[in-house]
């Protein structure tokens, strides 16, 4: 019998074998679409934010700990999903997440006070962080290995880009036209946090056609399973009447124990600096993102615009968002991850200084798009370059802790986004924001490294050491 190792080699062949089939861009439809769902509920708090200010007399710092919370319980719920992923299966986790949200996201439709409102985003944040996690997971373990980048570029895509646009486009719909078929702006704000339940709906066709992630089955053993997942993938169905199951293995050798990795292993020789480089860059640039996004509306609002003008001026702005995210792998390819987060940075705090002390509607709306443009130009070239930077042994790992890092800002960042807001005004946030990008911009130059046109291999040897696992020239084993 083929060892546990050799078994998953083979199963990485089979499904590199298999190609990339119909079948594969509709379950990647589907993660995308619960992606869609999930960037919407993140950011919906913000453009509800000017009438609860009005409606129960919140201050600037209680909507960024409304947002504070929302990002806490993410980053909470990323780790539990994480233990869960390997523990239960990727398939149930996801499912559960998805739940999980829509459940908070009905407790803060009905609250009757700031408390249960509060309660209600924190278990929104608990769905949110292992929902968008796990489904990446999912994509990147069943789509073949020429595949993977633009699989999973496309899921932040939607995620990024796509559900950031809808969310400001829904609330002004909701906040605006239908809001007195909606009941008048008394309970529109409570059809805007709850409609997200929406997504309910969708567990029952993920149940139905989503399958378990190959690598996890063989990694349990559940080899009749695996066979049935992979029949699917060849026969290019979702359709159990017209599946006819091929045994691709017979059985599997075992479970899989994985190498255990120690915190401290992202902070050896060699990784100390790229790991502590990544994190505050991670912090800076979702935070930033995550802040000016919330509390634009709330900007605009201050600037003179009505209430549904703001959030018609948000929409407009987030477009911005949508083009950053499309052309981030474009320029990540043709200049190079540290190129585009080095010159981006600087770019950006110039644009959110003039942005700050803009007073023309046409200038405001210019500098907006371009600012959201730069957020999610600088943050998907992040999510693209923290992976590269780490050996294999300990990929995930330390990717999965830069995604703790920037959830954990993006819960306190808001909060205190929100105190500034309260005594500097809109030019004092922006501000904030442009400092907070000159010092993303200085960290890149001074401790990224470039990975354009490097091979994983090559990233991961020099002065990479861990546990003393680098040979004498220097090489560690990718």
């Amino acid at each position: 019998m083929n060892s546990l190792k050799q078994q998953f080699e083979t199963l990485g062949s089979i499904i590199d074998r298999i190609q990339f089939r119909s079948v594969h861009k509709w379950l990647i439809f589907l993660i995308a679409l619960g992606a869609v769902f999930d960037a919407i509920e993140q950011y919906n708090i913000g453009y509800a934010a000017p009438l609860l200010t009005q409606q129960w007399g919140l201050s600037k710092t209680e909507v960024g700990l409304l947002t504070t919370l929302t990002f806490g319980g993410m980053a909470v719920g990323s780790l539990i999903a994480g233990i869960l992923g390997d523990l239960i299966g990727r398939r149930i986790t996801y499912m559960y997440n998805l739940g999980l949200y829509t459940f908070g996201a009905l407790i803060a439709a009905f609250a009757p006070n700031l408390e249960i409102l509060l309660l209600g985003r924190f278990i929104v944040g608990l769905g949110l962080g292992g929902e968008l996690n796990t489904g990446i997971t999912i994509v990147s373990e069943f789509v073949p290995t020429k595949n993977r980048g633009s699989s999973v570029a496309i899921v932040n895509v939607a995620a990024g880009g796509l559900g950031i646009f809808l969310s400001a486009a829904i609330a002004y719909l909701i906040l605006g036209p239908f809001s007195a078929f909606l009941g008048g702006d008394e309970v529109t704000w409570r059809w805007l946090l709850g409609i997200l339940a929406a997504p309910a709906v969708l567990l029952w066709i993920y149940r139905k056609y989503i399958p378990e992630s190959p690598r996890y089955l063989m990694s349990r053993g559940k080899v009749d399973e695996l066979n049935r997942v992979l029949s699917i993938f060849e026969q290019n169905t979702l359709k159990a009447k017209k599946l006819r199951i091929k045994k691709f293995f017979d059985s599997v050798a075992g479970t899989y124990e994985k190498e255990k990795v120690r915190f401290r292993d992202i902070f050896s020789a060699g990784l100390a600096k790229r790991t502590v480089g990544l994190w505050i860059i991670s912090a800076l640039t979702f935070g930033a993102q995550v802040a000016i996004t919330v509390f634009m509306p709330s900007v605009l609002v201050e600037q003179g615009f009505t209430i549904v003008n703001s959030l018609f001026y948000s929409m407009v702005i987030n477009t911005g968002g949508l083009v950053g995210a499309i052309l981030s792998s474009y320029f990540a390819a043709k200049l190079g991850r540290k190129m585009v987060l080095g010159w981006g940075s600087l770019i950006a705090f110039a644009i959110a200084l003039l942005f700050g002390l803009s007073q023309s509607t046409f200038m405001i709306l210019l500098l907006g798009s371009i600012l959201q443009l730069m957020f999610m130009l600088l943050n998907t070239t992040t999510w693209l370059y923290a992976p590269e930077i780490y050996p294999t042994r300990i990929r995930a790992f330390g990717t999965g802790a830069s995604v703790v890092v920037a959830l954990v800002s993006a819960s306190l960042i808001p909060y205190l986004a929100g105190y500034i807001f309260e005594i500097g005004k809109a030019t004092g946030l922006l501000s904030m924001i442009a400092i907070m990008y000159a010092i993303m911009g200085i960290t890149t130059w001074k401790l990224g490294v470039e990975t354009k046109g490097k091979s994983l291999e090559q990233l991961s040897e020099a002065d990479v050491s861990i546990n003393g696992a680098s040979s004498t020239s220097g090489k560690f084993s990718a």
